[in-house]
């Protein structure tokens, strides 16, 4: 299997890349930088793809670049050859329905599973101590899980899922200590089979669970008051007729770098 990351000399996606590297490295992956001549910014690939080699070579892993003259070539060379993942950037001040380079490859529905990274902090992809996995109640997939603790183990970081159930203000204002108590208690039922993973892999990782009538904003403070390093979050990229996606929020202010992993032909985020 290969991973491959986007690079067009930004310093966005050199971040991108070295978050790649990192993760392909766990997983004994092959690797490849990867760049579009269309969307290329020229003059600063070349520094670039050094600087993302010396992480390589830090972490002895081989690399290789290669060059495509546009999306449709590259996306037919998706087609045929075995790929774990794709990752690419997105700039800081990009909603998720703006036109980008990561909203094109989005819609080409490439046979890849897409981690997009949005940078908001540059230079501190080779050093994560601590990273977030916000999901609703217990919903959490498979594939989800396996990115979030990849990066866990990949940094030997410390990991967290953070449980959101939203409530109405006036329910919110109600709730008791028991109720508290015994929806934590469902949670890690539920998610049992995850912590099961972590005990054969001799890991860990917590579980935080909270109530919140503002789900995007209640895990945006959770994140600042705790200060985590990484986000990994099920992207949503489908806009409801005068309603946001609480993922929205997170996506278009996010407070740290943040991996948004949209799993090819899935809906199950």
């Amino acid at each position: 299997m290969r991973v491959i990351s986007l690079i067009n000399g930004s310093l966005s996606s050199e971040s991108s890349s070295i978050y790649a590297l990192h993760y392909a490295k766990r997983l004994g992956c092959k690797f490849s930088l990867v760049y579009i001549k269309e969307k290329v910014y020229s003059t600063e690939l070349e520094k670039s793809f050094e600087n993302i080699k010396h992480s390589a070579d830090f972490l002895q892993l081989d690399i290789e670049l290669l060059v495509f003259e546009d999306l449709l070539e590259f996306k037919d060379f998706i087609q045929f050859k075995d790929i774990d993942m794709l990752f690419c950037s997105s700039k800081q001040n990009h909603t998720i329905f703006d036109r980008s380079f990561a909203q094109s490859i989005i819609k080409m529905e490439m046979k890849v599973d897409l981690a997009v990274v949005k940078v908001v902090k540059l230079f501190r992809a080779n050093s994560i101590e601590s990273i977030i996995l916000p999901i609703r109640g217990s919903k959490l997939s498979v594939k989800k899980f396996t990115l979030f603790y990849t990066f866990v183990l990949a940094y030997d970081a410390k990991g967290e899922i953070y449980s959101i159930d939203k409530l109405s203000k006036d329910k919110l204002g109600k709730i008791d200590s028991m109720q508290i108590k015994n929806r934590l208690k469902e949670v890690i039922f539920n998610l049992r089979h995850y912590f099961r993973v972590a005990i054969l892999t001799s890991s860990k990782f917590n579980l935080k669970h909270d109530y919140a009538f503002g789900e995007g904003e209640q895990v945006k403070t959770h994140i600042a008051e705790n200060r985590y390093d990484l986000a990994i979050v099920g992207a949503h990229h489908e806009k409801k007729f005068l309603k946001n996606h609480p993922i929205d929020i997170l996506f278009e202010t996010p407070i740290i770098n943040t991996i948004y992993f949209i799993p090819y032909n899935e809906g199950e985020l």
